[in-house]
C-alpha cells in the first residue's frame, strides 16, 4: 500500500494552509478562510470519511462523494438509468451531476439509485434481487 502514504502539511506562520503544496484538504466543512482558494486551485476538499474509506479499500478513493459542501445534495448518489427516454435522461443526470452526484451507465454495487419508469427493466429486476439498498425512484423524483 505504498500509494497511500500520506503527509500531513503544518500551516504556514500565518496558521494559513499551504495551498499550492498540498493534494487535498480534509475538512468536514466549507467554513474556512482558504476554501474559494483551494477551489480556485482545484484542490479537492473532503470529508474524514474520504481517508477511511481510502484507507479500507487499498487505494484511493474518489473524491466528488466526499464533499463537505452543503450545495452538493446529491455528493452520496450514484444514478443510472433505466428505460427513460435519452434527452430526459441527460436532463436527469446532469442535474444529479451539478449536485454532486455521479452517473453510471451500468448497474454496479456502487450504484445507489435507479431512475426509471417502470419495474420491468432488467436494471430494476437485477436491483430487487441483487442490491436491497438501491431505490429504484421515478424521474421527477
Amino acid at each position: 500500500m505504498k500509494d497511500l502514504e500520506a503527509e500531513v502539511l503544518e500551516p504556514n506562520r500565518k496558521g494559513q494552509i499551504r495551498i499550492p503544496q498540498v493534494t487535498h484538504i480534509i475538512s468536514n466543512t466549507i467554513d474556512f478562510d482558504q476554501y474559494m482558494e483551494a477551489q480556485a486551485m482545484m484542490i479537492p476538499v473532503v470529508t474524514s470519511a474520504w481517508i477511511k474509506n481510502t484507507v479500507a479499500r487499498g487505494k484511493v478513493a474518489q473524491v466528488r462523494p466526499y464533499s463537505p459542501d452543503p450545495r452538493m445534495i446529491f455528493s452520496s448518489v450514484v444514478l443510472t438509468c433505466a428505460d427513460i427516454p435519452d434527452l430526459d435522461k441527460e436532463a436527469i443526470t446532469g442535474a444529479t451531476m451539478a449536485f454532486g452526484g455521479m452517473e453510471s451507465k451500468d448497474l454496479t454495487r456502487l450504484t445507489t439509485h435507479i431512475c426509471a419508469l417502470s419495474m420491468d427493466h432488467v436494471k430494476c429486476i437485477e436491483a430487487v434481487k441483487k442490491h436491497p439498498k438501491c431505490k429504484i425512484v421515478l424521474p421527477h423524483w
